[in-house]
Protein backbone atom coordinates (compact mmCIF):
# COMPACT_ATOMS: atom_id res chain seq x y z
CA UNK A 1 0.00 0.00 0.00
CA UNK A 2 1.36 3.42 -0.91
CA UNK A 3 1.99 5.91 1.84
CA UNK A 4 -0.27 8.96 2.08
CA UNK A 5 1.37 11.98 0.50
CA UNK A 6 0.65 15.59 1.42
CA UNK A 7 1.38 18.09 -1.33
CA UNK A 8 2.63 21.37 0.04
CA UNK A 9 0.78 24.66 -0.25
CA UNK A 10 3.49 26.00 -2.53
CA UNK A 11 2.93 23.11 -4.92
CA UNK A 12 -0.81 23.66 -5.03
CA UNK A 13 -0.23 27.26 -6.08
CA UNK A 14 1.41 26.19 -9.37
CA UNK A 15 -0.42 27.85 -12.27
CA UNK A 16 -3.37 25.75 -13.34
CA UNK A 17 -2.41 25.87 -16.99
CA UNK A 18 0.52 23.56 -16.28
CA UNK A 19 -1.79 20.95 -14.82
CA UNK A 20 -4.10 21.29 -17.75
CA UNK A 21 -1.21 20.60 -20.15
CA UNK A 22 -0.52 17.20 -18.64
CA UNK A 23 -1.99 14.49 -20.81
CA UNK A 24 -0.62 11.09 -21.67
CA UNK A 25 -3.93 9.96 -23.15
CA UNK A 26 -3.34 8.97 -26.79
CA UNK A 27 -5.09 10.99 -29.48
CA UNK A 28 -5.69 10.02 -33.06
CA UNK A 29 -3.07 11.47 -35.40
CA UNK A 30 -4.06 13.76 -38.24
CA UNK A 31 -3.01 11.21 -40.83
CA UNK A 32 -5.00 8.40 -39.21
CA UNK A 33 -1.84 6.53 -38.26
CA UNK A 34 -0.42 5.59 -34.85
CA UNK A 35 -2.16 7.39 -31.99
CA UNK A 36 -0.05 10.22 -30.63
CA UNK A 37 1.17 10.48 -27.04
CA UNK A 38 2.26 13.77 -25.47
CA UNK A 39 4.24 13.76 -22.23
CA UNK A 40 4.97 16.91 -20.28
CA UNK A 41 8.42 17.30 -18.73
CA UNK A 42 10.13 19.61 -16.24
CA UNK A 43 13.70 19.73 -14.96
CA UNK A 44 15.31 21.00 -11.77
CA UNK A 45 17.90 22.81 -13.91
CA UNK A 46 17.60 25.70 -16.34
CA UNK A 47 17.05 24.58 -19.92
CA UNK A 48 20.62 25.33 -21.07
CA UNK A 49 22.33 23.95 -17.94
CA UNK A 50 24.94 21.29 -18.71
CA UNK A 51 23.21 18.93 -16.28
CA UNK A 52 20.34 18.73 -18.78
CA UNK A 53 22.61 17.37 -21.53
CA UNK A 54 21.67 13.77 -20.77
CA UNK A 55 18.00 14.65 -20.62
CA UNK A 56 18.10 16.10 -24.14
CA UNK A 57 19.92 12.99 -25.38
CA UNK A 58 17.06 10.89 -24.03
CA UNK A 59 14.35 13.16 -25.52
CA UNK A 60 16.05 13.21 -28.92
CA UNK A 61 16.45 9.43 -28.94
CA UNK A 62 12.89 8.84 -27.76
CA UNK A 63 11.32 11.00 -30.43
CA UNK A 64 13.50 9.29 -33.06
CA UNK A 65 12.75 5.77 -31.81
CA UNK A 66 9.04 6.38 -31.17
CA UNK A 67 7.83 9.22 -33.41
CA UNK A 68 4.31 8.94 -31.98
CA UNK A 69 5.66 10.29 -28.66
CA UNK A 70 6.08 14.04 -28.19
CA UNK A 71 7.86 15.42 -25.12
CA UNK A 72 6.50 18.83 -24.16
CA UNK A 73 9.16 20.59 -22.07
CA UNK A 74 7.53 22.97 -19.59
CA UNK A 75 10.63 24.48 -17.99
CA UNK A 76 13.07 24.34 -15.11
CA UNK A 77 13.19 26.09 -11.73
CA UNK A 78 11.12 28.96 -13.14
CA UNK A 79 8.03 26.70 -13.26
CA UNK A 80 8.61 24.79 -10.02
CA UNK A 81 11.16 24.95 -7.20
CA UNK A 82 13.67 22.08 -7.59
CA UNK A 83 12.94 20.71 -4.11
CA UNK A 84 9.22 20.48 -4.99
CA UNK A 85 9.56 18.99 -8.46
CA UNK A 86 9.31 15.41 -7.22
CA UNK A 87 5.95 16.31 -5.66
CA UNK A 88 4.90 17.97 -8.90
CA UNK A 89 5.49 14.71 -10.76
CA UNK A 90 3.81 12.70 -7.99
CA UNK A 91 0.74 14.96 -8.16
CA UNK A 92 0.57 14.80 -11.96
CA UNK A 93 1.39 18.46 -12.55
CA UNK A 94 4.05 17.10 -14.93
CA UNK A 95 4.19 13.65 -16.49
CA UNK A 96 7.99 13.43 -16.18
CA UNK A 97 10.75 15.10 -14.21
CA UNK A 98 14.53 15.10 -14.13
CA UNK A 99 16.30 15.97 -10.87
CA UNK A 100 19.06 14.79 -8.49
CA UNK A 101 17.96 12.57 -5.63
CA UNK A 102 19.60 15.07 -3.26
CA UNK A 103 16.76 17.44 -4.11
CA UNK A 104 14.13 15.21 -2.56
CA UNK A 105 15.76 13.64 0.48
CA UNK A 106 13.13 15.38 2.64
CA UNK A 107 10.39 13.47 0.83
CA UNK A 108 12.45 10.27 0.54
CA UNK A 109 15.42 9.93 2.94
CA UNK A 110 16.73 6.95 0.93
CA UNK A 111 17.93 9.47 -1.67
CA UNK A 112 20.94 9.98 0.57
CA UNK A 113 22.20 6.68 -0.85
CA UNK A 114 22.71 7.19 -4.63
CA UNK A 115 25.95 9.20 -4.42
CA UNK A 116 27.66 6.15 -2.90
CA UNK A 117 26.96 3.93 -5.89
CA UNK A 118 29.99 1.93 -7.04
CA UNK A 119 28.23 1.12 -10.32
CA UNK A 120 27.70 2.77 -13.68
CA UNK A 121 24.06 3.14 -14.80
CA UNK A 122 24.55 0.12 -17.06
CA UNK A 123 25.80 -2.00 -14.16
CA UNK A 124 22.90 -0.85 -11.98
CA UNK A 125 20.48 -1.99 -14.65
CA UNK A 126 22.25 -5.34 -15.11
CA UNK A 127 22.27 -5.99 -11.36
CA UNK A 128 18.58 -5.17 -10.85
CA UNK A 129 19.35 -1.99 -8.92
CA UNK A 130 17.28 0.08 -11.33
CA UNK A 131 14.32 -2.17 -10.43
CA UNK A 132 14.96 -1.54 -6.73
CA UNK A 133 14.86 2.20 -7.30
CA UNK A 134 11.61 1.76 -9.20
CA UNK A 135 10.06 -0.20 -6.31
CA UNK A 136 11.17 2.47 -3.84
CA UNK A 137 9.74 5.33 -5.88
CA UNK A 138 6.45 3.55 -6.59
CA UNK A 139 5.88 2.47 -3.00
CA UNK A 140 6.71 5.76 -1.37
CA UNK A 141 6.00 8.46 -3.96
CA UNK A 142 3.66 7.01 -6.55
CA UNK A 143 6.31 7.53 -9.19
CA UNK A 144 7.88 5.30 -11.82
CA UNK A 145 11.68 5.45 -11.87
CA UNK A 146 13.03 5.30 -15.42
CA UNK A 147 16.79 5.71 -15.01
CA UNK A 148 19.59 8.25 -14.84
CA UNK A 149 19.68 11.52 -16.77
CA UNK A 150 23.07 12.45 -15.26
CA UNK A 151 25.89 10.03 -14.42
CA UNK A 152 29.66 9.86 -14.75
CA UNK A 153 30.62 12.93 -12.70
CA UNK A 154 32.57 12.50 -9.49
CA UNK A 155 32.73 15.09 -6.73
CA UNK A 156 35.94 17.14 -6.61
CA UNK A 157 37.35 19.55 -4.03
CA UNK A 158 38.86 22.79 -5.34
CA UNK A 159 41.27 24.54 -2.97
CA UNK A 160 43.48 27.62 -2.81
CA UNK A 161 46.74 25.84 -1.92
CA UNK A 162 48.24 22.40 -2.70
CA UNK A 163 47.67 19.57 -0.22
CA UNK A 164 50.06 16.79 0.74
CA UNK A 165 47.75 14.90 3.08
CA UNK A 166 44.06 14.18 3.59
CA UNK A 167 43.62 17.19 5.81
CA UNK A 168 41.60 20.38 5.40
CA UNK A 169 42.35 21.85 8.85
CA UNK A 170 42.02 25.60 8.86
CA UNK A 171 40.18 25.71 5.54
CA UNK A 172 36.58 26.75 5.00
CA UNK A 173 35.06 24.94 2.04
CA UNK A 174 31.80 25.65 0.26
CA UNK A 175 29.94 22.34 0.30
CA UNK A 176 26.73 20.68 -0.79
CA UNK A 177 24.66 18.18 1.16
CA UNK A 178 26.70 15.47 -0.58
CA UNK A 179 30.08 16.70 0.65
CA UNK A 180 29.61 18.59 3.92
CA UNK A 181 30.17 15.42 5.97
CA UNK A 182 33.48 14.47 4.39
CA UNK A 183 34.80 18.04 4.48
CA UNK A 184 34.02 18.13 8.19
CA UNK A 185 35.66 14.72 8.68
CA UNK A 186 38.80 16.03 6.94
CA UNK A 187 38.99 18.87 9.45
CA UNK A 188 37.60 21.57 7.18
CA UNK A 189 34.73 23.93 7.89
CA UNK A 190 31.72 23.30 5.63
CA UNK A 191 30.07 26.50 4.41
CA UNK A 192 26.62 26.56 2.84
CA UNK A 193 26.55 29.05 -0.03
CA UNK A 194 24.33 29.40 -3.11
CA UNK A 195 26.20 28.64 -6.31
CA UNK A 196 25.96 32.21 -7.53
CA UNK A 197 27.87 33.49 -4.49
CA UNK A 198 30.81 31.08 -4.58
CA UNK A 199 33.01 33.01 -7.03
CA UNK A 200 32.87 36.18 -4.94
CA UNK A 201 33.39 34.26 -1.71
CA UNK A 202 36.53 32.62 -3.13
CA UNK A 203 37.78 35.86 -4.65
CA UNK A 204 37.46 37.69 -1.33
CA UNK A 205 38.87 34.84 0.76
CA UNK A 206 35.60 34.25 2.58
CA UNK A 207 36.10 30.56 1.79
CA UNK A 208 39.31 28.71 0.87
CA UNK A 209 37.79 26.23 -1.54
CA UNK A 210 34.67 24.58 -2.87
CA UNK A 211 33.36 21.07 -3.48
CA UNK A 212 31.54 20.55 -6.75
CA UNK A 213 30.63 17.98 -9.34
CA UNK A 214 33.45 17.54 -11.87
CA UNK A 215 31.34 19.38 -14.46
CA UNK A 216 30.09 22.83 -13.55
CA UNK A 217 32.77 24.99 -11.85
CA UNK A 218 33.86 26.51 -15.17
CA UNK A 219 30.36 27.85 -15.79
CA UNK A 220 30.88 29.97 -12.66
CA UNK A 221 34.48 30.92 -13.51
CA UNK A 222 35.84 29.18 -10.41
CA UNK A 223 39.05 28.28 -12.26
CA UNK A 224 39.93 31.98 -11.94
CA UNK A 225 39.79 31.99 -8.13
CA UNK A 226 41.12 28.57 -7.02
CA UNK A 227 44.62 27.16 -7.29
CA UNK A 228 44.27 23.39 -7.19
CA UNK A 229 41.88 20.49 -7.75
CA UNK A 230 42.22 17.55 -5.41
CA UNK A 231 42.71 13.94 -6.41
CA UNK A 232 41.30 11.50 -5.53
CA UNK A 233 37.74 12.36 -6.46
CA UNK A 234 34.90 10.48 -4.84
CA UNK A 235 31.17 9.73 -4.99
CA UNK A 236 28.93 9.96 -8.06
CA UNK A 237 26.79 12.90 -9.18
CA UNK A 238 23.54 11.56 -10.58
CA UNK A 239 20.11 12.84 -11.57
CA UNK A 240 17.01 10.71 -11.98
CA UNK A 241 14.41 10.59 -14.72
CA UNK A 242 11.00 9.76 -13.26
CA UNK A 243 7.39 9.59 -14.38
CA UNK A 244 4.03 9.93 -12.65
CA UNK A 245 2.88 6.36 -11.98
CA UNK A 246 -0.69 6.97 -13.16
CA UNK A 247 0.66 8.40 -16.40
CA UNK A 248 2.86 5.34 -16.84
CA UNK A 249 0.03 2.89 -16.18
CA UNK A 250 -2.19 4.69 -18.70
CA UNK A 251 0.36 4.28 -21.49
CA UNK A 252 -0.05 1.41 -23.93
CA UNK A 253 2.48 -1.43 -23.76
CA UNK A 254 4.29 -0.35 -26.94
CA UNK A 255 4.85 3.17 -25.60
CA UNK A 256 6.05 1.87 -22.23
CA UNK A 257 8.49 -0.44 -23.98
CA UNK A 258 9.75 2.36 -26.23
CA UNK A 259 10.47 4.55 -23.19
CA UNK A 260 12.22 1.72 -21.32
CA UNK A 261 14.27 0.69 -24.34
CA UNK A 262 15.28 4.28 -25.05
CA UNK A 263 16.50 5.13 -21.55
CA UNK A 264 18.33 1.78 -21.41
CA UNK A 265 20.08 2.57 -24.69
CA UNK A 266 20.72 6.22 -23.78
CA UNK A 267 22.28 5.69 -20.35
CA UNK A 268 25.64 4.55 -21.81
CA UNK A 269 25.65 7.67 -24.00
CA UNK A 270 24.86 9.85 -20.97
CA UNK A 271 27.60 8.20 -18.91
CA UNK A 272 30.21 8.60 -21.65
CA UNK A 273 29.10 12.19 -22.34
CA UNK A 274 29.69 13.29 -18.75
CA UNK A 275 32.96 11.39 -18.49
CA UNK A 276 34.22 13.34 -21.49
CA UNK A 277 32.88 16.62 -20.16
CA UNK A 278 34.66 15.95 -16.84
CA UNK A 279 37.97 15.54 -18.65
CA UNK A 280 37.39 18.56 -20.90
CA UNK A 281 36.48 20.79 -17.97
CA UNK A 282 39.46 19.65 -15.92
CA UNK A 283 41.73 20.49 -18.85
CA UNK A 284 40.09 23.91 -18.95
CA UNK A 285 40.91 24.48 -15.28
CA UNK A 286 44.50 23.39 -15.82
CA UNK A 287 44.91 25.70 -18.81
CA UNK A 288 43.78 28.50 -16.52
CA UNK A 289 46.51 27.57 -14.04
CA UNK A 290 44.63 25.27 -11.65
CA UNK A 291 47.05 22.47 -10.77
CA UNK A 292 46.21 18.91 -9.78
CA UNK A 293 46.99 17.98 -6.19
CA UNK A 294 47.44 14.21 -6.32
CA UNK A 295 47.62 12.80 -2.80
CA UNK A 296 50.03 9.98 -1.96
CA UNK A 297 48.39 6.54 -2.00
CA UNK A 298 48.10 6.26 1.79
CA UNK A 299 46.52 9.69 2.09
CA UNK A 300 44.16 8.97 -0.80
CA UNK A 301 43.09 5.78 0.98
CA UNK A 302 42.05 7.87 3.98
CA UNK A 303 39.66 9.88 1.83
CA UNK A 304 38.08 6.73 0.43
CA UNK A 305 37.70 5.28 3.92
CA UNK A 306 36.02 8.46 5.14
CA UNK A 307 33.77 8.73 2.09
CA UNK A 308 32.71 5.10 1.66
CA UNK A 309 33.02 3.66 5.17
CA UNK A 310 32.64 6.34 7.83
CA UNK A 311 30.13 8.56 6.00
CA UNK A 312 28.19 5.48 4.86
CA UNK A 313 27.79 4.34 8.45
CA UNK A 314 26.67 7.82 9.49
CA UNK A 315 23.73 7.87 7.11
CA UNK A 316 20.36 8.03 8.94
CA UNK A 317 19.73 4.33 8.33
CA UNK A 318 16.98 4.01 10.94
CA UNK A 319 14.94 6.74 9.26
CA UNK A 320 15.79 5.52 5.76
CA UNK A 321 14.72 1.92 6.39
CA UNK A 322 11.64 2.94 8.38
CA UNK A 323 10.32 5.09 5.55
CA UNK A 324 11.63 3.00 2.64
CA UNK A 325 11.97 -0.70 3.57
CA UNK A 326 13.10 -1.56 0.00
CA UNK A 327 16.22 0.49 0.69
CA UNK A 328 17.56 -2.54 2.57
CA UNK A 329 18.03 -4.27 -0.80
CA UNK A 330 19.77 -1.19 -2.18
CA UNK A 331 22.04 -1.03 0.87
CA UNK A 332 23.06 -4.66 0.40
CA UNK A 333 23.70 -4.19 -3.33
CA UNK A 334 25.94 -1.18 -2.77
CA UNK A 335 27.84 -2.77 0.11
CA UNK A 336 28.62 -5.71 -2.16
CA UNK A 337 30.21 -3.32 -4.63
CA UNK A 338 32.07 -1.35 -1.95
CA UNK A 339 34.46 -4.17 -1.16
CA UNK A 340 38.14 -4.32 -2.03
CA UNK A 341 39.93 -1.39 -3.65
CA UNK A 342 37.76 1.67 -3.03
CA UNK A 343 39.67 3.70 -5.61
CA UNK A 344 37.77 1.61 -8.17
CA UNK A 345 34.41 2.42 -6.55
CA UNK A 346 34.05 5.83 -8.20
CA UNK A 347 31.99 5.31 -11.40
CA UNK A 348 33.26 8.53 -13.00
CA UNK A 349 36.86 7.84 -12.05
CA UNK A 350 38.79 8.84 -8.92
CA UNK A 351 41.46 10.50 -11.08
CA UNK A 352 41.48 11.98 -14.57
CA UNK A 353 43.71 9.12 -15.72
CA UNK A 354 41.05 6.66 -14.55
CA UNK A 355 38.32 8.67 -16.28
CA UNK A 356 40.31 8.57 -19.53
CA UNK A 357 40.68 4.79 -19.16
CA UNK A 358 36.91 4.45 -18.70
CA UNK A 359 36.29 6.47 -21.85
CA UNK A 360 38.67 4.24 -23.79
CA UNK A 361 36.91 1.14 -22.49
CA UNK A 362 33.52 2.47 -23.58
CA UNK A 363 34.82 3.43 -27.02
CA UNK A 364 36.29 -0.05 -27.47
CA UNK A 365 32.91 -1.54 -26.55
CA UNK A 366 31.21 0.76 -29.06
CA UNK A 367 33.59 -0.43 -31.80
CA UNK A 368 33.35 -4.13 -30.97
Amino acid sequence: MKSTRTITTALLMVPLFLSACTSAEPAASDDGGREQVTLTLASSFNRSHSNNDGLWLFVENLEANAPWITVDYKGGPEVMAPNLLIEGVSAGVFDMGSMPGDYYVDQMPAMNIPRYTPYSPMEERERGITDIYDEMHRDQLGITYLGHSVAGMAQVILVDTPLTEANLRGKSIRTSSATSGIVDALGGVPVDLPGGEVYTALERGVVDGASWAAVGPSSLGLQEVVGHHLAPRFYESVANLVMNERTWENLDAETQQAITDTITATEPQIFEHFLKKSVAETREWEEAGVGETLLPEEEAAKIFELAYRDEWELLPWEDILATTPDAEKLKAAYEEGLQGDLSEAVPGGSTIDRTLALIEELEQEDNS
